[in-house]
């Protein structure tokens, strides 16, 4: 996505001086194109075919080519349109800043599309700068890429260095839950309640969770009743298991072992219902932790 959207951005540029021919034209290959950058241009030219359309060349060169016209040297290219290529750069920013951006990212590509080692390297900060490159051309186009990246998924479970496992749901879980039971009355709940507690889960016999729910699903209820009943309301004749018959709660949380990775947790933490993950020990089936949609503590 970023080649595609750099070369779209220069070529709109070529084109707008140079012609709808720009490859072909003597000035831009005479004038403007170094030797390195010439060459490279025919040889696009000649693997594409010498009567080849301008978008099968502009597919045909490489990023090399692209990256290449912010250097230094391109300067007079870029005086007074790279602002026009990348319109979200801010006021005072130039083409320095969009080489900034392509070098590491070309050098980055170069290793990968060569099968050299890239464990060394910052990845994170590379897919930074891609999504920053691509955000300077249209941001349109970057909330996309992110969208169905799954490259965050691949960094986040990735193993260590030292041969453990990748961050698991448990590093995340806040163990600091309100365990209730169904016949647990909303009086004694209220008790429990603080700013620290906003999980709630209830358990069985065992302690495996059979529901969970936040403090605001419990004030919901209890508002929802009181006004049923003219503003006045006894806690002591509603339990838990009330609240859940009344609450559409089902499809609002989930389970998932522990150990699971960070990632996947975080994939179903971003389902469009779901506002707890329950974390669990497999060996017992008794609720861990919990972490809260709300919180983003993931």
């Amino acid at each position: 996505m970023a080649e595609v959207t750099l070369r779209n951005a220069v070529d709109d540029i070529l084109v707008a001086r140079f012609g709808a021919s720009w490859h072909q034209d003597a000035t831009f290959r005479d004038q403007t194109l170094t030797g390195n950058g010439l060459a490279t241009l025919d040889k696009a030219i000649q693997r594409a075919g010498a009567n080849a359309p301008r978008d099968q060349i502009v597919a045909t060169l490489t990023f090399d080519f692209w990256s290449n016209l912010f250097r230094p040297e391109y300067g007079a290219l870029w005086r007074t349109t790279v602002n026009i290529a990348f319109p979200n750069l801010q006021h005072g920013q130039s083409r320095q800043e969009i080489q900034n951006l392509v070098k590491p990212i070309n050098v980055f590509r170069n290793r990968v599309a060569h099968h050299e080692p890239v464990l060394d390297l910052n990845v994170t900060d590379i897919h930074a700068k891609i999504v920053r490159l691509i955000e300077l051309r249209c941001t349109e186009t970057a909330s996309w890429m992110k969208h169905y990246s799954t490259l965050s998924t691949v960094v986040r479970t990735r193993p260590r260095r030292d041969g453990t496992n990748a961050n698991t749901l448990a590093a995340k879980l806040d163990p600091a839950f309100v365990p209730v039971k169904p016949e647990t009355g909303l009086g004694e709940l209220a008790e429990l309640l603080d700013e620290k507690h906003q999980a709630i889960i209830c358990l069985d016999d065992k302690g495996r969770p059979t529901a969970a729910f936040t403090v605001v699903d419990a004030i919901r209820f209890i508002s929802e009743r009181a006004k049923g009943l003219g503003g006045m309301i006894d806690l002591k004749d509603h339990t838990v298991s009330d609240l859940l018959k009344i609450a559409n709660l089902v499809d609002r949380w989930t389970q998932m072992d522990d150990a699971t990775p960070l990632a996947l947790a975080v994939k179903e933490l971003q389902k469009p219902r779901i506002q707890i993950l329950v974390g669990i020990e497999v060996a017992s089936g008794k609720a861990t932790g919990a972490i809260l949609r709300a919180h983003r503590r993931y």
